[in-house]
């Protein structure tokens, strides 16, 4: 007698693909990693480091409930580090379209997931490299308040954004680039405010895009 089986949910064979394609990327770059230069050992070593990732996410995707996971964990994290996660991400891109960046680096730390925060500042960062034309720079800059807290800013030259988009930064599946989805800016938003953070946007057509992020060095109650 033939038992006919639940059909599998489709994100879980879109999520097997997934990883079966990533398991093809990963060997590859195993195999060229020896053949290739030091400089070059190094891109393919970040390359292996987003296929982790991207394995990681797709794993707990997969969990029944993926919000019964443990919570992600917090502490504190300096700039410094943040900065340093986001320029392991973001500097082949950046080379790839020829774009210059600029970490200025301030004082201080804050209490927070470390990883959470370096995504939310990368978002804003490839937003800016992919805004930005060849030979220009972003510049990337923290500095610590008064009271302790931090300020991150992003700011590019780039073609800027029209004053009537401006209200529809931030919302899902909204996006003025082609093939965006405009997550990147309500990712990075939600991440700022569960951390008890403000973020400013601030552009105009022509003369590029300042984004600010301010973080409390106490984690919100």
């Amino acid at each position: 007698m033939l038992t006919i089986r639940p059909s599998l949910p489709a994100r879980a064979v879109r999520a097997h693909a997934l990883k079966n394609c990533l398991a093809v990327v990963s060997a590859v770059n195993r195999l060229v990693a020896a053949d290739v230069s030091e400089a070059t050992k190094g891109r393919l070593s970040r390359s292996q480091h987003a296929v982790a990732r991207m394995v990681e996410l797709i794993e707990a995707d997969l969990l029944p409930d993926p919000e019964a996971g443990q919570q992600p964990r917090a502490g504190l994290v300096s700039a410094e580090e943040i900065l340093n996660a986001v320029r392991t991400r973001v500097e082949d891109l950046a080379q790839s379209r020829r774009v210059h960046l600029l970490f200025q680096l301030g004082f201080g730390s804050i209490w927070g997931n470390g990883h959470d925060l370096a995504e939310a500042l990368g978002n804003f960062v490839m937003n800016a490299i992919e805004s930005s034309a060849v030979e220009d720079t972003v510049v990337i800059a923290t500095s610590e308040s008064a009271e302790g807290g931090q300020l991150w800013t992003v700011s590019d030259s780039g073609p800027g954004i029209p004053h009537h988009l401006m209200p529809a930064l931030g919302i899902p599946f909204n996006s003025r680039r082609q093939g965006g989805s405009g997550l990147g800016i309500a990712v990075a938003r939600d991440i700022i405010e569960r951390h008890g953070g403000l973020l400013r946007i601030e552009s105009a057509l022509g003369s590029g895009t300042l984004v600010s992020m301010w973080l409390p060095c106490l984690p919100p109650e």
